[in-house]
C-alpha cells in the first residue's frame, strides 16, 4: 500500500514483512544487599541495689587517701539480661554505661587499677569491677569477658564497656553482667550521709550502637551514714603555789605543779590519737613551751608560764601536733586516757624585773583522731 500527499516529498509507510520492527526486551536484575538484622528481648530483672553497712565510723581527722572504707559488695551474676536472635553478619551484645560521676583518682588492688568516682560526700569515693557474659556461637573472638575487670571506658566517644557476638548465620545468644563495688576513702571525712546514686546501667549493643529501648538493668547504690569517731575531753584548773621574788634569783622556772587533760570514752577503730597544745595569749617561745602572763592592773610583771611534759624533762612545743596519746588502744575500750603535763612560773627577764601580782594563763588542747 502506498500513500502520497501533494506538495511534499514522498513518504511511505510500508506494512508487511519488511516493515516489522525489532522488539528488544531489556531485563535488568538488581541484587539487593542483605541487611543485618536482630531480634532481641530484655530478659533481665529490675534495678539491682548495692547496700553497704551503715553507719560506717571513720576517724574524724584522718587524711589518708585511696584506702578501703568497706569490703567488696557483689551483685548477682545475671547471664541473660538480653536474649537475641540475629543473622547476616550482625554484631550483637551488651554495654555498661560510664558512670555520670566525677573521677577522684585511682585505686589499685590485686594487680588491677580502678577508677575512683566521687559519691557526693566529701572524702568518700566508689570503685567497681564488672563481668560481661556472652553465650552463643561466634562469641569466642568477640571479647566475652568472664573475669573481673576494672572500669576502662571514658565519657568520650564510646562511654561503654561492652562484649558482643558476631553472627554470620542465624543464631541465638544471651548477654549478661555482674558488678561488684567498694567504697574508697579519698580524703578527710566529716560526719554525714553519702547520697544514693545510680552507678551504671546496661544497654543493648548492635553494630556499634547502644540502646535501652528494649530494656535496661540499672545498678544503684544505697545511701550510707558516716560517723566521725572522737572522744570527750576534760580539762582542769591548776592552782600554782605562791612564789616570791626571791625564788626567781637562781632559777627561771619555779613552783612546778602537775596537771592533766583526760580523754574519755574513746572508741576503738582509730589508728591513733594525737594532740597539740596552744596558749590563749602571747607566746614567748613556742619550742620552749613559754607564754606571757595575762595583762591587767593587778598582774605580776616579768613572769609568765611554762608547760613541760609529764616527767618535767622537756617542754611541750606549742603548735606541734605530733604528740601521741600512748595509752590508746585501737581494738578495745578506752574509758579514760590521761594526758599528763606540768606547769610552772617562768621568769621572762631578770630577777630584778619581777614584780608582785597575779599570774594567770589558759592553754587549749586540740585532739586529732587519726
Amino acid at each position: 500500500m502506498e500513500m502520497r500527499k501533494p506538495g511534499n516529498r514522498n513518504t511511505a509507510l510500508k506494512i508487511g514483512p519488511a516493515g516489522y520492527g525489532a522488539l528488544t526486551l531489556l531485563l535488568s536484575i538488581w541484587s539487593q544487599q542483605l541487611l543485618a538484622s536482630s531480634n532481641c528481648s530484655f530478659t533481665g530483672g529490675g534495678p539491682e541495689t548495692f547496700t553497704f553497712p551503715s553507719p560506717i565510723s571513720v576517724p574524724r581527722d584522718n587524711t589518708a587517701t585511696m584506702t578501703p572504707l568497706s569490703s567488696w559488695v557483689s551483685g548477682a551474676a545475671v547471664t541473660n539480661i538480653y536474649t537475641c536472635t540475629s543473622d547476616s553478619n550482625t554484631k550483637v551484645g551488651i554495654g555498661l554505661k560510664f558512670p555520670s560521676l566525677a573521677q577522684a583518682g585511682s585505686y589499685t588492688e590485686g594487680g588491677l587499677t580502678y577508677k575512683v568516682f566521687n559519691t557526693g560526700l566529701a572524702g568518700v569515693g566508689i570503685v567497681y569491677g564488672y563481668r560481661l557474659y556472652s553465650a552463643g556461637p561466634h562469641c569466642a573472638d568477640a571479647g566475652g569477658i568472664n573475669g573481673w575487670g576494672p572500669w576502662s571506658a571514658s565519657p568520650g566517644v564510646n562511654p561503654y564497656n561492652f562484649a558482643y557476638c558476631y553472627s554470620v548465620e542465624s543464631t541465638s545468644s544471651t548477654y549478661g553482667a555482674q558488678l561488684q563495688a567498694r567504697l574508697i576513702k579519698t580524703g578527710k571525712i566529716a560526719a554525714g550521709t553519702m547520697p544514693s546514686l545510680t552507678l551504671s546501667y546496661t544497654a543493648l549493643y548492635t553494630d556499634g550502637n547502644y540502646s535501652t529501648g528494649v530494656g535496661s538493668t540499672n545498678y544503684l547504690v544505697s545511701s550510707v551514714n558516716f560517723q566521725a569517731l572522737g572522744c570527750t575531753a576534760d580539762g582542769a584548773d591548776v592552782i600554782l603555789d605562791v612564789a616570791r621574788k626571791a625564788d626567781f634569783t637562781a632559777a627561771t622556772s619555779v613552783k612546778t605543779k602537775p596537771f592533766q587533760f583526760t580523754l574519755r570514752n574513746c572508741p576503738a577503730g582509730m589508728n591513733s590519737i594525737k594532740y597539740q597544745l596552744d596558749p590563749i595569749g602571747t607566746i614567748i617561745n613556742a619550742t620552749d613551751g613559754t607564754f606571757q602572763n595575762a595583762t591587767g592592773t593587778d598582774m605580776a610583771k616579768g613572769v609568765g608560764l611554762r608547760i613541760t611534759n609529764e616527767a618535767n624533762t622537756a617542754p611541750i612545743r606549742f603548735g606541734d601536733a605530733s604528740y601521741v596519746v600512748s595509752d590508746y588502744s585501737p581494738t578495745s575500750g578506752n574509758s579514760s586516757l590521761p594526758i599528763k603535763m606540768n606547769v610552772s612560773y617562768y621568769r621572762t627577764g631578770t630577777a630584778a624585773q619581777v614584780t608582785a601580782g597575779k599570774v594567770r594563763g589558759t592553754a587549749q588542747l586540740t585532739v586529732f583522731y587519726l
